[in-house]
């Protein structure tokens, strides 16, 4: 179960930001990994799982943002697709002054698929993206990929969507057991969602063991204090903690900036396919490019590798950003109590 959205009338927030992508590369599940707890309902599916922007408020330090989850550009029917264009229209109507974050899905051996780099460009050319307010997410990327993967991948991106010094956010594939924050685990109503990204099959047994070890933990903590603290700031540093620490650090490099639509988007499923094959091509030609450009990828892979060494080096620093707590009037008169953590 979904903890309950914020709702435009209590809404405190004056910037945004805007998730967006094509069904299925992880939208709802990154948004609820950066809000710290889920709100938006994710699942391995065919389909889509979210068919109209929401939004939920986040503070940090003096800054209010709404996250936004808007429903996926691509869909097989024009319908499908007018109705998406609708939705994303509205999420830049209630927050124009935003930060937008695209992503594609590297599921596919981290290959970047050519319908996730139509559907960027249909919207860029509809706002008109810079680079200081748009972060590009590539999601569920295989932990065996290629030590020259960011590198390569920062530089085909950068010329596929053709806007040079991009913020680029690469996110390893994650465990079943983490695709939930730690208050849906093991519920009943979490079964169900819980199917499949990147799952190892000793998910079960080391869920096993962590609970163990928190119960271990926690009889340590009665006996010595000192001791039971630190092994329990070790267990929370999940696999979903270290990619929301990854998550936060490239969204406050980024500069919230007004978008105003300069034009409808321009999409339909006719011209799909012909656009696709465009896509296909380009990524030949920039497969080709990348042979002649070696020097420049072993230097954008230093800056990647440079960066997870510092995350590494600091893996609690989320907490300098002063995350405040949301409180929210519910209809019954009661609180809301958000932590975010």
């Amino acid at each position: 179960m979904c903890a309950q959205r914020t709702t435009s009338s209590d809404s405190t927030s004056k910037h945004g930001l805007i998730l967006l992508g094509n069904s299925g590369v992880g939208k709802s599940f990154i948004a609820n990994v950066v809000l710290g707890r889920d709100v938006f309902e994710h699942e391995c599916s065919a389909g889509s799982v979210t068919h109209e922007t929401e939004f939920e408020d986040y503070a940090v330090g003096n800054a209010s943002y709404a996250i936004f989850n808007v429903p996926g550009l691509i869909e097989a029917d024009q319908e499908a697709v007018d109705r998406n264009k609708t939705e994303i229209y509205k999420a830049f109507q209630q927050r124009p002054n935003s930060v937008v974050a695209y992503v594609f899905t590297g599921g596919s051996g981290g290959r970047i698929r050519d319908e996730d780099v139509v559907g960027f460009k249909a919207i860029s050319a509809a706002y008109n993206f810079q680079p200081d307010s748009l972060l590009l997410i590539v999601n569920d990327l295989p932990l065996n990929r290629s030590p020259k993967y960011e590198g390569e991948t920062a530089i085909k991106l950068e010329g596929l969507v053709n806007i040079p010094s991009v913020r680029i956010c690469f996110l390893d594939r994650i465990t079943k057991t983490e695709l939930r924050s730690s208050e849906s685990v093991g519920s009943a109503n979490s079964n169900a969602s819980e199917k499949k990204h990147g799952v190892d099959k000793l998910e079960q047994k080391l869920l096993g063991a962590k609970n163990m070890l928190k119960q271990y933990g926690a009889s340590i903590e009665k006996r010595a204090p000192s001791l039971g603290k630190f092994l329990h700031s070790s267990q929370k540093h999940t696999e979903r903690e270290k990619m929301r620490q990854k998550l936060i650090e490239a969204i406050i490099q980024c500069t919230p900036q007004v978008h105003e639509k300069h034009a409808e988007i321009q999409l339909t499923v006719d011209e799909l396919k012909n656009l696709t094959e465009e896509s296909k091509k380009a990524q030949q030609k920039m497969e080709q490019e990348l042979l002649k450009r070696q020097a420049d990828i072993d230097a954008q892979q230093r800056k990647f590798d440079d960066m997870k060494r510092q995350l590494e080096a600091q893996p609690r620093e989320i907490h300098h950003y002063h995350e405040k707590i949301v409180e929210r009037q519910t209809d019954s008169d009661d609180f809301e109590i958000c932590v975010i953590s």
